[in-house]
């Protein structure tokens, strides 16, 4: 079977759960002393990042350094293909799982599903690919690391409590063997549902209900009103023919040219005739009115991305977002293939990875790029990390890391990383060995990064 990124049936698996577990066993007699450690160094990250930079927008990467210059947690949200190039050539578990590639704590919040239902899950999947599954949880812990210290929360409770949260991801791949595949397949991560998987794993769900609920209340009603109603409020006006059209604010959100107008407008009919029957028939009702370039996040930032307005007859309005889909930094360098779409590579794994998603999800290639498209804003919020306190961190992160073993699970072969986890001596306390020395690195490459943005004023 192929070693790339993109093949999903290198997570097939032919043999019982069982089975699977005393094989991941053997996995973790095989690595290296070496894989739980990191020795943190002073460098240029600079060559890393320009792999991918190159492939941006000029214009817009004053804009991307300025974001990412914030803070050190922001600083590792858009640095992810550096850590992808440090894990690339570290000692890995040999157990590959469809992973999301980038799972730091900003990459999960609320969205709605198809049926208006509010869910809470990972939403970031430009990276996504078929990758060891510790990618994923030592981003997670180094990301819950700098949020804690931002915060300056006392060290030896932050080193106690993510010890714990490595345990809640292996005991949570546990319990999802002990659901049915069906219901483990469609459950979708209401809150309801996520309560009562805390409640199972943890035995107080009643804490948690409460302490959760009262950290989220706030994002909840940000969630229910991210409605297509507030997108048209707040990024489009009426021009002086009373046309609905989209608000500039240069270099961030401003109007495209005819030539990619017209790029975007074929794109657009081609996501459309491969949209599933009814959300092609409900788009039949509408017609593009206006497209903008526009940038969002912090590590998206310099990608093309466009705002499509819609409009049907009755004077109805929607927004999709198209975005462009990067290659993955593999093995040192950009992985690409012609033969498949890296946009339709990232829905294929947001579809799997996710417990439910946007129905609006799709994906069209153009002559030079490859896009995937999504609902603008619809319901979409996150947690608000400035905000959180101790209490409240620790809540967000074991939810966080519950639905990341939960997503890791979707991969048929998951029982290998339980089998990995018990018989590896200590890994909790390996991979906080990990997440620690990097977050080290990640100090020195902020510093780094800093002091050359001063050196450039």
């Amino acid at each position: 079977m192929s070693q790339t990124p993109y093949t999903f049936q290198d997570t097939d698996a032919f043999k019982s759960t069982e089975q699977l577990i005393i094989k991941g066993r053997y996995f973790a007699t095989t690595v290296p002393d070496d894989f739980n450690e990191f020795e943190p160094k002073r460098r240029n990250i600079h060559k890393i990042l320009n792999i991918k930079n190159q492939l941006l927008v000029p214009e817009l990467l004053a804009v991307k350094r300025e974001r990412m210059s914030k803070s050190r947690f922001a600083f590792f949200r858009g640095t992810a293909d550096v850590m992808h190039y440090d894990l690339a050539n570290h000692p890995d578990s040999g157990i590959k799982v469809l992973i999301g590639g980038d799972a730091h704590l900003g990459n999960f919040g609320f969205y709605g599903s198809s049926e208006g239902q509010l869910l809470f899950d990972m939403n970031d999947f430009d990276e996504a690919h078929l990758g060891y599954w510790e990618y994923d949880l030592k981003r997670f812990l180094v990301s819950a690391l700098l949020v804690a210290r931002d915060h300056k929360f006392e060290e030896t409770d932050i080193q106690e409590f993510l010890l714990g949260v490595v345990d809640t991801y292996f005991d949570t791949l546990k319990h999802m063997t002990k659901i049915s595949e069906m219901k483990r397949f469609i459950l979708p991560n209401t809150l309801q549902n996520i309560t009562e998987i805390f409640g199972n794993l943890k035995d107080n769900e009643d804490y948690f209900r409460n302490s959760f609920e009262k950290l989220i209340t706030k994002s909840i009603k940000k969630a229910q009103r991210s409605n297509s109603k507030l997108v048209i409020e707040k990024y489009t006006l009426l021009n002086k023919d009373g046309e609905r059209r989209f608000d500039e604010n240069k270099p961030v959100t401003q109007h495209i040219s005819e030539e990619d107008y017209e790029t975007v407008v074929a794109g657009y009919k081609e996501y459309k005739a491969r949209q599933r029957s009814d959300v092609r028939l409900f788009l039949e009702d509408f017609d593009i009115i206006d497209v903008v370039r526009h940038s969002v996040g912090v590590g998206s930032v310099g990608t093309l991305c466009y705002l499509i307005l819609l409009q049907d007859l009755d004077k109805n309005f929607l927004v999709l977002q198209a975005k462009q889909a990067l290659p993955i930094y593999n093995n040192d360098e950009l992985y690409s293939d012609k033969n498949v779409s890296q946009g339709q590579n990232i829905v294929d794994s947001q579809l799997i990875l996710q417990s439910a998603s946007d129905p609006f999800l799709g994906a069209f290639d153009t002559e030079k790029y490859s896009f995937y498209m999504r609902q603008f804003k619809d319901m979409k919020t996150s947690i608000n990390l400035d905000k959180l306190d101790f209490e409240s961190f620790q809540d967000y992160v074991t939810v966080c890391v519950i639905l990341l073993a939960r997503a890791h699970s979707h991969s048929p072969n998951y029982p290998l990383v339980i089998g990995f986890g018990e018989e590896y001596q200590d890994i909790a306390n390996s991979l906080m060995n990990f997440a620690n020395s990097y977050a080290k690195q990640v100090k020195y490459d902020f510093e780094s990064f800093t002091e050359e943005l001063e050196n450039e004023k």
